[in-house]
């Protein structure tokens, strides 16, 4: 059937107005409620990527799901999360913020430099969050710790208080260790958890 040049015409609009309509859903899509984090303290260089493209971040700004958070040098922030919940990042750090939107638990993935973390309990009880790296999952229920990141083949985790477990990232099907406050444990990429590689007068903050 030959189309007359007017209704080619017609034809390209509608598939350009489609192909706009999903670009723009794709690009608007919903953040769930309780799921941004809020800067309290930034100083230095501090960014977040959006879209690929590196923005500053300020105080009362807003980090939504899935966005990478960049510090510099002299780059440090103090974000909260709708809980109460508070993380830390320090220089030269790589992270990205609830990195699975749709499990509020997984707060945040650290590629590389540190992090502290405080997790507010829920009414007294326990609250379920995870922190991730190349090397380690971190699982809290409400308590306060450091996470480190040299590179990606090692993990150092220190408990200020409270209780977490560690668990290789690699190899998921070994036993959990938990630490305690004042204990650490290094993760190594190509080795399984250490026995019990504590020591409550080692790398304290």
């Amino acid at each position: 059937m030959l189309r007359t040049p007017f209704q080619s015409g017609l034809i390209a609009m509608a598939v350009a107005m489609a192909c706009s309509f999903v670009s723009t859903a794709q690009i608007m899509m919903p953040v769930a409620p309780g799921s941004t984090g809020k800067v309290l303290h930034a100083q230095g260089q501090v960014q977040v990527l959006k879209d690929e493209v590196p923005w500053a971040l300020n105080v009362g700004d807003l980090v939504n799901p899935k966005q990478e958070i960049l510090t510099g040098l002299d780059g440090y922030a103090k974000i909260q999360v709708p809980d109460g919940s508070i993380f830390e990042i320090f220089p030269n750090s790589r992270a990205t913020f609830r990195s699975n939107q749709g499990n509020l638990r997984e707060l945040l993935d650290l590629w590389v430099g540190r992090v502290k973390v405080h997790i507010e309990k829920l009414n007294g009880k326990p609250n379920p969050n995870r922190i991730q790296t190349p090397s380690a999952v971190i699982s809290v229920r409400g308590t306060t710790f450091d996470v480190t990141v040299e590179n990606d083949d090692e993990t150092l985790v220190l408990v200020e208080e409270g209780q977490v477990a560690v668990q290789h990232a690699l190899m998921p099907f070994s036993d959990a260790k938990i630490l305690n406050g004042g204990d650490y444990l290094r993760v190594y990429k190509n080795q399984p958890l250490a026995q019990k590689q504590l020591d409550r007068k080692c790398c304290r903050r």
